[in-house]
């Protein structure tokens, strides 16, 4: 094998970067228009930070570091941190010493900003998955591990069928709910700055951003205001849940009135809007062991992947 060189992103790598992605990370395929809009367009992007390994100048792998350089609301700079969001050596080149040449250089550019940690891989905005798969990428895994990466936690993905789905017995706790003074119903566009001022207080800070996003496509009329459902007590926003496409969440209440139905409702009544607008299938991108089986089994979700977040500390 010849010499692994290790170099920044180039814009005239996209195909040949498209290409060995799609072959190194076959689970989670990428498109040009992805490309452009989660990596490129990222406000923390850094071309130089976007490693491609080449071995007789052909692509052989490529890692995806990123730092903070922009504030994410409600979180800031996370000035110790770093992430790694995607990371993979194409088949033909596994073994060879491309996966070390591309994780030394990382930690290298890691540590001369200043981190004290480096994660794989829940970075928000722009993360692809919660972390490696530990099926697909159960080689990919080790490697890390054997390389001081440990997991800290292990979410879940969860899909379910809901053409039959019979969402009547969580329905019918609306009722009960209205009778406590707690309506769930769809967003009125015109409750907007209500919504994100309830998020910012009881969410966490990225699903801020995600509403804003599916708010700003209703404004367009690009989605509909059943595409979020609201919880409300004496005019006041108590909880919500939102979809997009097949991609149900995320959904949250306000800690006081968790345990009382008011989420499991909301859950009821997005998925019934879903199957309204054709829809057959629902999935959760990253969900906790807890969640899914106290609110999602119920409604049919199974696990579909399985990840391992992983971390490693830095000198």
């Amino acid at each position: 094998m010849g010499q692994v060189i290790v170099r920044g992103y180039r814009g005239d790598d996209e195909q040949a970067v498209l290409d060995l992605w799609n072959a190194a990370l076959p689970a989670d395929p990428l498109d040009r228009r992805t490309l452009l809009r989660k990596v490129i367009l990222d406000p923390n992007f850094d071309p130089a930070w976007f490693l491609v390994a080449e071995v007789g100048g052909r692509p052989a792998g490529l890692c995806l570091c990123v730092t903070r350089r922009v504030p994410l609301e409600g979180v800031g700079l996370e000035p110790e941190r770093g992430w790694i969001t995607a990371f993979g050596v194409a088949p033909e080149f596994r073994r060879q010493g491309v996966g070390a040449a591309l994780l030394d250089r990382a930690l290298e550019l890691f540590g001369g900003a200043d981190r004290r940690e480096v994660l794989i891989a829940p970075y928000t905005p722009n993360y692809f998955v919660p972390g490696v798969d530990e099926q697909a990428y159960a080689d990919g895994l080790a490697f890390l591990q054997r390389r001081g990466f440990a997991a800290v936690s292990r979410p879940l993905s969860m899909d379910a069928s809901i053409v039959t789905l019979d969402l009547s017995p969580w329905l019918a706790r609306a009722a009960a709910l209205r009778a406590e003074g707690i309506e769930v119903r769809p967003l009125r566009l015109a409750e907007a700055p209500e919504f994100l001022s309830f998020l910012r207080e009881h969410m966490p800070g990225d699903w801020v951003r995600h509403a804003r996003e599916l708010l700003g496509e209703m404004a367009g009329g690009g989605a509909q205001a059943e595409q979020v459902t609201l919880g409300v007590r004496g005019g006041e926003i108590v909880g919500y849940c939102q979809f997009a496409g097949e991609h149900f969440g995320p959904f949250g209440v306000c800690a006081d009135l968790q345990g009382r139905g008011i989420g499991t409702v909301l859950l009821a009544r997005s998925l019934e809007a879903m199957r309204r607008q054709g829809l057959h299938h629902a999935w959760v991108l990253w969900t906790s062991d807890e969640t899914a089986e106290r609110v999602y089994a119920r409604f049919g979700f199974r696990e579909t992947r399985r990840f391992a977040v992983l971390r490693r500390a830095l000198p």
